[in-house]
């Protein structure tokens, strides 16, 4: 990717997925980020996708569930954590943009996520679902680019 497509395709299926798998009153909670969301571009979906697989097998390995799909949703997430180190490495070292894989990779990595909060919120409650914080906190990973450049610093 360029590095400039905006608002990051990767927060956009956040969004999509959020406003087609939530109940209403989760997806209202989109509203007060919609600023925020639209400044994001592409330059950190690398790091987005992999957080959004960190914090669903964190989900995922703190409860235990009798929903029906919850262990193909802990398998899928043993194949994730089994996986996630090479596509790091990738993302990481491969330079000149992500391969295209990898973007599908990180697509299915965001759209498990949100089906991993929503499986929790409909069977413990949706305040066991930090969904909004993982929303803030894929927002933030935006570089600083006010100076009209690249960030100062590499990501971590």
């Amino acid at each position: 990717m360029s590095g400039r497509e905006s608002p990051s395709p990767l927060i956009t299926v956040f969004v999509r997925a959020v406003s087609e798998q939530f109940p209403p009153e989760q997806q209202q909670r989109l509203a007060v980020h919609r600023a925020a969301i639209d400044r994001t571009t592409d330059r950190e979906d690398g790091r987005r996708a992999l957080r959004c697989a960190h914090w669903a097998i964190e989900i995922a390995g703190d409860h235990e569930l009798p929903h029906p799909e919850w262990r193909r949703i802990k398998e899928a997430h043993e194949l994730w954590k089994e996986t996630w180190l090479g596509a790091e490495f990738a993302l990481m070292f491969e330079g000149g943009g992500r391969p295209a894989p990898l973007e599908d990779v990180g697509t299915e990595w965001v759209e498990g996520a949100i089906e991993t909060a929503r499986v929790v919120g409909e069977n413990l409650g949706w305040d066991h679902v930090p969904w909004e914080e993982l929303l803030v906190e894929l927002v933030a990973m935006e570089p600083d680019t006010t100076s009209g450049g690249e960030p100062d610093t590499p990501p971590p």
